[in-house]
Formats: C-alpha cells, sequence, structure tokens
C-alpha cells in the first residue's frame, strides 16, 4: 500500500510550506516593525536637535482660536499647549499635545508621529503622577503604538516606569492616574483638523 505513505509526504509538505509561510509572515512584520522604530527614534532626536525651531501654541479656556508663543510670553489661562515640528522639506513629523496641570501634581503627553505622506506611523501617550510608593515618588504610565499605512496597530506596548525609566512591575490601576480622553487620529489633516491648528 503506497497510498498511505504518499498521503503521509504530502501531508508533510504542506505542513511545512504553511511553516515556511508563517515564517516569512512573521519576518515581514518584525522588519516593518524594526522600520518604523527606527522612524520614530530618528524624529525623537530631530526634535530634540531643532527645539528652537518648534511651534509653540496655547489653548486658553472658553476660546476656540490657538494662540501661538514666542519668547515664552505665555497667556495667563492655559487648557492645552500644542508643540510641532516640520522636517527640512517643510513637512509636519511631530505634534505633541499636552493638557494643563493646574496643581502641577500630574503632567500628560500624547505625541502623533507622521510620516512623509502625513499619516500616523507612531503614537505615544505618557501620564505622570506623584507617588510616594515608587521609587523616585513619580510612576509614569506609558503606551507605544505604532501603524501600518492602512492604520492598522503593527505593535502596542503599555507600561509603568519610575522617575529614572525603571520598569515599575504593578498594576496601572492600583495608582491614581486621570485616565482623561483622548483620540488618536491617523493622519495629519484630521489631527490638525482635531487640534484647531490653523497654520505653522
Amino acid at each position: 500500500m503506497k497510498f498511505p505513505y504518499l498521503f503521509v509526504i504530502l501531508l508533510i509538505a504542506n505542513l511545512s510550506g504553511k511553516a515556511q509561510s508563517a515564517t516569512g509572515k512573521v519576518a515581514t512584520v518584525d522588519s516593518a516593525l524594526s522600520s518604523l522604530k527606527s522612524k520614530k527614534a530618528a524624529i525623537d532626536k530631530y526634535v530634540d536637535a531643532h527645539k528652537k525651531q518648534m511651534g509653540v501654541f496655547v489653548k486658553a479656556p472658553n476660546k476656540k482660536a490657538l494662540i501661538r508663543v514666542y519668547n515664552e510670553k505665555w497667556p495667563e489661562e492655559i487648557e492645552y499647549t500644542y508643540n510641532i515640528i516640520k522636517d527640512k522639506a517643510g513637512k509636519i513629523i511631530y505634534i505633541l499635545q499636552t493638557p494643563f496641570s493646574e496643581s502641577g501634581d500630574w503632567d500628560i503627553l500624547y505625541e502623533h508621529y507622521f510620516d512623509e505622506s502625513g499619516n500616523v506611523f507612531a503614537f505615544f501617550r505618557v501620564e505622570s503622577i506623584f507617588d510616594d510608593n515608587v521609587k523616585g515618588g513619580v510612576v509614569r504610565n506609558k503606551l507605544l503604538k505604532y501603524y501600518n499605512k492602512d492604520f492598522k496597530v503593527v505593535k502596542q506596548n503599555n507600561w509603568l516606569t519610575d522617575t529614572n525609566g525603571g520598569i515599575v512591575k504593578a498594576n496601572a490601576n492600583t495608582f491614581n492616574f486621570r485616565g482623561y480622553n483622548y483620540t488618536i487620529y491617523k493622519n495629519l489633516a484630521e489631527c490638525l483638523k482635531g487640534y484647531n491648528i490653523k497654520a505653522f
């Protein structure tokens, strides 16, 4: 009887093909993720080196239009602050939104990263609060998402750190984070509209 033997050979070949296909898909995802991480790191480095070229805007309470800030001359009342960076070609590659903390005992950052086509490829949220039970007295709740061209999540990480970046092994629900609602925009046009940024 050669048929069972032949069936086994075909089955093994089929499984092997599927395994190779799965391995190929994983490799493709890993390669894409590596590229996104490199792109985010490059923008972070660029932002750090071009802070003087950063556009700074403020939303005051009960006012829709944003106020541009020059030479650290801040308005008396602030609801949100926006930092914007353009690349050398004049394209916006980074927008940071920061809600204003009147008490000063918490801080939240929402960062959108844009590719050359204006699509969001990364989003980073950091919420920091004081907590005496954490080393350094501050705990940070971090969320990092990477997206493909179709705005589908490629990778998502959510973790807690202390003020020095050390990992805090605890559930975020054990801390008094604000948990404010926020929007992750899929492209530059929607982000500018959502934040009411008219021009920069």
